[in-house]
């Protein structure tokens, strides 16, 4: 977790007891109060998932139906230490009207970490590739198909965009 999320939890905890303070101090009835206690805690929590989806930080949202693979960071699971490996992808969704990366944040598999290093030494070479996440893949388990792009040699222009 990052200093900037703690910050932002934090501050946003002490903003949540001033409101929780005021609250029970009023002369609500108990019903009221409670119903107000749940809702504040419930919007923390909203909150504090929410900051989680910001751009820049890697999502666990799925996949683009097709995107551009720019680039990736592998972590091997560690099983002294017992921690899951993971496959942080940067990429580019071919579909969407915004064209900034996104971070993404795939399950460790060996398989698909071999997928992706290839593909990026590939586009290294000068091949183009658009990615796009196999069906039936579930939850964090999500693997990826990569179908070569022809190259327009006159204008250099792939015709993934």
């Amino acid at each position: 977790m990052t200093i900037s999320v703690l910050s932002l939890a934090t501050a946003y905890v002490f903003l949540l007891s001033l409101v929780l303070l005021a609250i029970l101090k009023s002369e609500i009835g108990h019903g009221s109060k409670l119903v107000l206690i749940a809702l504040s805690l419930g919007f923390y929590l909203w909150h504090y998932n929410a900051l989680q989806q910001y751009p820049g930080w890697p999502a666990d949202d799925s996949l683009p139906a097709r995107f551009e693979l720019i680039s990736s960071y592998s972590v091997e699971p560690d099983l002294k230490n017992n921690e899951e490996g993971a496959i942080y992808i940067w990429i580019r969704d071919l579909d969407a009207s915004r064209t900034v990366p996104r971070s993404y944040r795939l399950a460790y598999q060996k398989s698909l970490h071999r997928k992706v290093d290839d593909t990026l030494r590939k586009q290294r070479e000068g091949e183009r590739f658009v990615g796009s996440p196999v069906a039936g893949g579930t939850g964090a388990r999500t693997s990826i198909e990569f179908e070569a792009v022809r190259r327009d040699t006159e204008t250099h222009k792939s015709s993934i965009q």
